[in-house]
């Protein structure tokens, strides 16, 4: 499988929440040292200006961290999340083009994976949950083991429902983008659990809800029902999301 990388969209998130406590612990060092060196700019810009901007950064990007500790945790297991979707469709042929971290411009939407296959597009919505995953219409919850040993229960965002609105703003770019026709293309949203220890019990979804064991197998089955997209066509579809 050929596979292009965009800049990953998570890890920006993740940066920019601890640029306050970063940006702010590196004003307070450079004060510092200023002050260590006695270095001074004549009265302008005096060495403690350093260290109280730094500490009111560095406080205020605490808070900001603290607060929301839980979303960037789920930020980071979402970023090995992804490391598994290519590591799963790796042996698939060049016939398949995986394009990772796609961010459509001017619209606010973020795709963790996109496979441009013969015949079809997959837009895929990977979770790295730990855990018996529950899903039945627009309720989606998961049920684990603490470290204590007891087990809990806690809710979840509808990916099914993510990635389906996702799949209709990558259908308008491409309608809107390209000069070949777009009438008889097929774009399959997907929902990927990828953690090993996921099981799945979802009873009522209207999109294709899988572990990444599967799929590379529904790829390539679901690929060779549709009709083959033409290469020009298909061309054009990498190069637009290449250059998202």
């Amino acid at each position: 499988m050929l596979v292009i990388n965009k800049r990953d969209f998570v890890k920006r998130k993740i940066v920019k929440e601890t640029f306050g406590v970063i940006g702010g612990f590196v004003l307070i060092l450079l004060g510092l040292v200023a002050v260590a060196y006695g270095i001074s700019s004549d009265g302008v810009f005096q060495p403690w200006m350093l260290i109280i901007l730094g500490t009111i950064l560095f406080l205020f990007g605490g808070i900001v961290l603290m607060n929301r500790a839980g979303e960037i945790a789920i930020w980071r297991a979402g970023l090995a999340g992804q490391k598994v979707v290519p590591k799963t469709l790796e042996k698939i042929s060049d016939d398949f083009t995986l394009l990772n971290n796609i961010s459509l411009k001017g619209r606010n939407c973020d795709i963790d994976h996109i496979v441009v296959g013969k015949s079809a597009i997959f837009a895929i919505e990977s979770k790295h949950y730990n855990g018996e995953i529950y899903g039945q219409g627009e309720e989606w919850s998961y049920l684990k083991r603490g470290r204590a040993g007891g087990f809990y229960r806690g809710h979840i965002g509808n990916p099914a429902r993510q990635i389906k609105r996702s799949t209709w703003e990558l259908k308008e770019v491409i309608d809107e983008s390209v000069a070949e026709n777009t009438d008889g293309l097929w774009i399959e949203p997907v929902v990927v659990f990828t953690h090993p220890n996921t099981t799945l019990r979802i009873t009522d979804s209207p999109i294709k809800v899988l572990h990444s064991n599967d799929l590379s197998e529904f790829i390539i089955s679901r690929d060779s029902e549709k009709e083959t997209i033409p290469g020009e066509l298909k061309n054009q579809i990498i190069d637009l999301l290449k250059n998202q």
